[in-house]
């Protein structure tokens, strides 16, 4: 890959807990935040100069690495487009809101590894990219004439957004009783404000919520407005944060999900593997969902022979009926998949 003439950019994919490198890979795209401010202009991002080069700097041809963590490059690639674009379909993205996005072609087979530190301590930024023997092996990269030339792959949908009596609606729709709908749609309103408040990092107080702070004040007031019970949702129970039984006694054979908590703004999806260790223990065979939840985003996950699929996704503060990028449903369907049944 020839350097004459164009800038090497380097852009992250993430943190050491969740990468969303596949994604860009996936949808030919490099992604950056914040974005919720909206699309750029230089008076709402005066603050943050990644943003800035990121809409401005970069131009159709130049090279761009995608960076995990400090010594790994996923994949190298040349930049597909004459300027940024704002796109709600990347705005909620394991909690980043990643909706800057520049079209990118990824090479195929353009990973490497370099050592731990190689690239500093650069976090999810975006800059240019100056060390010599990273330069040097980009420099080596094949590049075929054609490549570039190549169709770029669609942009994932975005899905609709929901207000609470759009969900309500909705939730009658599938068969939710009233009852349940008038106390959810209730306690929602009030989960909004406390999710909002705990997620407002400048005003909260320091490190809260706990991780049992967001089981009580967020969690258990969701499922309680869903049909569950003290006797039904058990807390802490054999290393599991919280277990939902579908009868009584409280046992393995009774167990009916399985609920995980996190610390608010940690990664729920890379959670799913240490939930699924908990369902799949011997014994809990009737275990149907799991769910990952850091009190605001839930992801749930049904059963699906001898695994877990993802099928839907929840943002209380940001509700959609569906989400395409991460090929699963939205609000309606995580609220039915949690309510209790029978």
């Amino acid at each position: 890959m020839d350097l004459t003439g164009r800038t090497l950019w380097q852009v992250g994919s993430g943190d050491a807990f969740r990468s969303y490198g596949d994604l860009c890979i996936k949808h030919d795209v490099m992604i950056l935040g914040p974005g919720n401010p909206g699309r750029f202009e230089s008076a709402r991002y005066k603050d943050h100069g990644h943003v800035r080069r990121f809409c401005k700097d970069v131009r159709r041809g130049d090279l761009v690495l995608l960076r995990h963590k400090t010594g790994d490059i996923l994949a190298a690639g040349v930049v597909a487009d004459d300027e940024a674009f704002w796109s709600e379909s990347f705005a909620d993205i394991d909690g980043w809101d990643l909706q800057h996005v520049r079209r990118v072609h990824w090479l195929p087979n353009s990973n490497k590894r370099f050592g731990a530190r190689t690239f500093g301590g650069q976090g999810n930024r975006f800059a240019m990219m100056n060390i010599e023997k990273v330069r040097q092996w980009v420099s080596d990269l094949p590049l075929s004439a054609n490549f570039v030339a190549r169709p770029l792959a669609p942009l994932p949908e975005v899905g609709r957004d929901l207000n609470l009596d759009e969900l309500g609606r909705l939730l009658f729709i599938e068969g939710l009783a009233s009852e349940y709908i008038d106390k959810l749609t209730s306690t929602f309103a009030s989960l909004q404000r406390v999710a909002a408040w705990y997620a407002n990092e400048e005003k909260r107080p320091e490190k809260r919520p706990s991780e049992m702070e967001t089981i009580c004040y967020l969690i258990v007031p969701f499922l309680l407005s869903l049909g569950w019970s003290q006797q039904t949702a058990a807390i802490q129970w054999n290393y599991v944060d919280i277990a939902l039984f579908r009868s009584m006694p409280p046992t393995d054979a009774s167990l009916d999900c399985v609920i995980e908590a996190k610390l608010l703004g940690r990664s729920v999806f890379s959670a799913e593997g240490q939930a699924r260790l908990y369902a799949l223990k011997k014994g809990r065979g009737d275990c149907k969902r799991l769910i990952v939840t850091d009190g605001i985003r839930y992801a749930l996950y049904a059963r699906n022979t001898d695994d877990f699929v993802l099928t839907a996704y929840l943002n209380i503060l940001s509700m959609r009926d569906a989400y395409p990028v991460l090929n699963c449903g939205g609000a309606v369907e995580v609220v039915m998949g949690i309510a209790r049944q029978g």
